[in-house]
């Protein structure tokens, strides 16, 4: 923050609820609906006025994403965790999950504000002795998966269709298992990539806006285009 006083000297203060993101999506090959998705989009922000949810890019829309024992995530009653458990890569950043009820399934899950008409890749590293099962859940989508003492990543692919803005994500194991998970991710793409650790804010970005007008557009045929997205989000 910059204070400009009236003999021409300035002040200038620290704004600590200023910070922000910014991202410039360079879009090539957008089919004519695509853009017109984007154009219609912009008016609706009326450009850079108004706010709306932009989902980052080929990053890790969850928070916390090995700290299954945060706020962040929302879990299932008599579901204990255990820090500091070996990792896939030589490191202690592991955690146990124990379903300690006696009746129910259970697991470790997160709540994240997204569209339910999106397609999404669930990721995580798992292991357990003895053939325990934990099961990748997605709203109204899961799949199990068998495990040994070896760490796997597995991955469960997500096209809900649903109407909703709300879509909760997890792995849930039987009454009375533990299995050992590490570095779930969840993105809004079709396959999973590379991890990417998170902290206390994850890829859903719920008030970005545009940060200006969308330049450089280019149709490179009848029904192909090029453009150049600035996008803006404030910290939470």
């Amino acid at each position: 923050m910059i204070n400009t006083l009236a003999d021409g000297r300035t002040v200038v203060y620290a704004d600590l609820d200023g910070a922000a993101r910014r991202w410039e999506v360079r879009a090539a090959g957008l089919r004519q609906t695509e853009m017109e998705a984007i154009e219609a989009l912009f008016d609706a922000a009326k450009g850079p006025l108004e706010t709306f949810t932009f989902l980052e890019p080929a990053g890790n829309l969850l928070a916390r994403s090995e700290e299954f024992d945060a706020p962040e995530w929302d879990n299932d009653p008599l579901v204990g965790t255990t820090a500091g458990i070996d990792d896939p890569f030589g490191g202690t950043r592991a955690m146990r999950v124990l379903n300690a009820s006696g009746v129910a399934v259970g697991g470790v899950k997160q709540p994240l504000a997204v569209p339910g008409t999106f397609r999404y890749a669930l990721s995580v590293w798992a292991r357990a002795a003895g053939g325990s099962e934990v099961t990748l859940t997605a709203a109204t989508a899961s799949s199990a998966f068998t495990l040994t003492s070896e760490w796997r990543r597995i991955f469960l692919p997500v096209d809900l269709g649903l109407a909703t803005e709300n879509v909760t994500f997890g792995a849930v194991l039987a009454a009375g298992d533990s299995v050992d998970l590490f570095g779930m991710q969840v993105e809004a793409q079709l396959g999973a990539s590379a991890y990417q650790k998170t902290s206390a804010r994850g890829g859903v970005h719920g008030h970005a806006r545009f940060a200006g007008e969308i330049s450089a557009v280019r149709a490179q045929g009848t029904d192909v285009y090029d453009a150049v997205i600035q996008i803006v989000s404030k910290a939470a």
